[in-house]
């Protein structure tokens, strides 16, 4: 008779009372469906992840064409190129032998000449004073992801803003 209570009393432990199921199947079921939420969780985890690197990929776009329309807009009115006035428009002084900063020549900035560093172009210089307003295109090229970086400077004597148009292809 003691061999059959041990018998009766470790079937008890195995079966919840009430039902016929092994403790293993309900186990397993609870582990499927922790196992599921994790899932779930690791997928949101996943698509988080991804628009985060979206994201980040176009304000890296972004700052790059950012980054080059100032550089070129602080090169045109610190410095003087006589080749391409794209990269110096500054009036040169040959009393001091320097070039004056944010003083700059009409006629030379006409001249500028179109130019393309990798994806980025120019696609227009423009500037206003309080008597003219003129726009120089450099390019018939057309881009939606553009940005125009403005400086104040002296045109011809006279205080005025400079805008350089600078896109991205793509």
């Amino acid at each position: 008779m003691n061999t059959t209570n041990k018998r009766v009393k470790q079937k008890a432990k195995t079966q919840i009372p009430g039902h016929s199921f092994e403790r293993g199947i309900i186990f397993s079921l609870d582990a499927g469906i922790s196992f599921t939420i994790v899932l779930i969780g690791v997928l949101v985890f996943v698509f988080a992840l991804n628009g985060y690197a979206e994201s980040a990929k176009n304000i890296s776009i972004n700052f790059e064409l950012e980054e080059k329309a100032l550089m070129l807009a602080d090169a045109m009115v610190k410095n003087n190129n006589s080749q391409n006035p794209l990269l110096g428009a500054c009036i040169y002084d040959a009393d001091k032998k320097r070039v004056r900063t944010n003083e700059l020549s009409s006629t030379e900035i006409k001249r500028a000449q179109f130019m393309q560093f990798g994806k980025i172009f120019v696609k227009s210089i423009s500037y206003e004073t309080a008597r003219k307003k003129e726009i120089t295109p450099l390019t018939q090229k057309t881009s939606e992801n553009c940005i125009t970086s403005k400086r104040f400077v002296l045109i011809d004597g006279e205080k005025g803003i400079i805008f350089i148009q600078t896109c991205g292809e793509g």
